[in-house]
């Protein structure tokens, strides 16, 4: 790869390394001589501050993995390769990995290691991919029960030093944290981060493919030839917000949408929890005339812009006296006022589809009942098998018909006709 390439790929590695993501949000990075008291002040301040309160909270923040980015005084908000300098150099990454950390304050911790110096620091789920994992949604939720920690530095940082500062400031036995150093070549780091976000197949002839393989053969996944050459591909940039498709409920949805392609075209949709815009951009390449993605985080707004922007799509204005294109809109609401929300949705919505959590899916049936035209259809997910009871419930109860569900890997999702 050209180092102009790899120069370009790397501003947004952070971004891209978590399947089902979210970033929080930054915080200024001091420099590794940062002193014990300062980095604890911000350790205590951190644990200290309430979460923003909202009225409604339905969005699905994280499942497995959290970053969080350390970044310079200098640098500014935007995400632009020039304003968002690249956290590790070309030569690579140090990285210090903590496995099945228990018992123990993860935030603080991460205070630590980025006042320390770190560029980055990542959470996961110990138990991912077992029976004891857990997802966590929404603010306040707490962490894993254990935790694997991954803090990456600048190539040539004093770990072990780091590590002994970050044990200080914490007041931990000095064995504390047990960690394992490793250098991670930068040539490889950006293999890794592409070889984690491989095409998904939602339904014959309907793809989820990561911006670098948008014009690769979908042959190399599964797909013949044929399929390659016809198929509805979705491009995303993987890691900016949840919904890459790698989760069962995101493929449900689109493929949901998928089999109603032909109901779609020309059709008015909105995606409310729309997070990397997926079921919107698509719903607008399967025709619909007008499809608008909502979410309370501002952060999954702009992925979805991003994202649309990656599938030829222009993003227009949300309201009437808006300048622009309509036919695709991102909103930052909550559902709790109108005023927040683009305008003609009122009873004249053919197709919503909510991937969300299933206290919200049910507490919203009357806003959503309130939006879709008598005949159109919802779709209702982030729910589990064993919650659809009570989503039907809620939904005959709201004015909507022939309530069904599918399930994949104890997910479902759930769709009826409005009355």
């Amino acid at each position: 790869m050209a180092a102009a390439t790899r120069l370009a790929l790397l501003p947004r590695v952070l971004r891209r390394v978590a399947p089902r993501c979210a970033i929080a949000s930054s915080r200024t990075s001091s420099s590794a001589t940062t002193t014990t008291a300062a980095a604890t002040a911000a350790a205590r301040a951190r644990a200290s501050s309430p979460p923003p309160p909202r009225a409604i909270v339905w969005k699905r923040n994280n499942n497995d993995r959290v970053v969080r980015r350390a970044s310079s005084s200098s640098s500014s908000s935007s995400s632009s390769s020039s304003s968002n300098p690249p956290p590790v150099e070309l030569g690579g990454v140090d990285c210090v990995r903590i496995a099945s950390l228990a018992g123990v304050d993860v935030g603080e911790l991460e205070d630590a290691l980025l006042s320390a110096g770190a560029t980055c620091v990542v959470v996961e789920d110990a138990d991912r991919g077992t029976t004891e994992e857990r997802e966590i949604f929404g603010v306040g939720q707490g962490v894993w029960r254990r935790c694997d920690v991954t803090a990456m530095f600048k190539p040539g940082a004093d770990v072990d030093d780091v590590m002994s500062r970050t044990t200080e400031i914490l007041g931990l036995a000095p064995d504390a944290l047990r960690y394992v150093a490793e250098h991670v070549p930068g040539e490889d780091w950006v293999n890794v981060v592409k070889d984690s976000f491989a095409p998904t197949k939602v339904l014959d002839g309907a793809w989820i493919v990561p911006e670098w393989s948008r014009d690769a053969s979908l042959s190399r996944w599964g797909a013949s030839d044929a399929e390659s050459e016809t198929a509805l591909r979705v491009v995303l940039e993987p890691g900016l917000a949840f919904g890459t498709g790698e989760h069962p409920t995101t493929r449900l949805c689109l493929g949901w949408l998928w089999r109603r392609r032909e109901v779609l075209r020309g059709a008015k949709v909105v995606d409310f929890g729309t997070g990397s815009g997926v079921l919107a951009i698509g719903a607008r390449l399967m025709g619909a005339t007008r499809a608008v993605g909502i979410d309370l985080d501002p952060m999954s707004i702009r992925a979805a812009a991003i994202n649309a922007e990656l599938n030829g799509i222009a993003v227009g204005g949300a309201n009437d006296d808006d300048d622009g294109d309509d036919s695709f809109v991102l909103a930052v609401a909550d559902g709790s006022r109108d005023e927040d929300l683009p305008d003609g949705l009122r009873g004249d919505v053919d197709v919503l589809v909510a991937n969300i959590l299933v206290g919200p899916v049910v507490a919203l049936a009357p806003l959503f009942a309130s939006y879709v035209k008598p005949g159109g259809s919802v779709c209702l997910s982030g729910v589990l098998e064993t919650q659809t009871p009570a989503v039907i419930e809620a939904y005959e109860a709201a004015g909507f018909e022939a309530l069904t569900r599918e399930s994949e890997d104890g997910w479902a999702v759930v769709s009826g006709v409005r009355k």
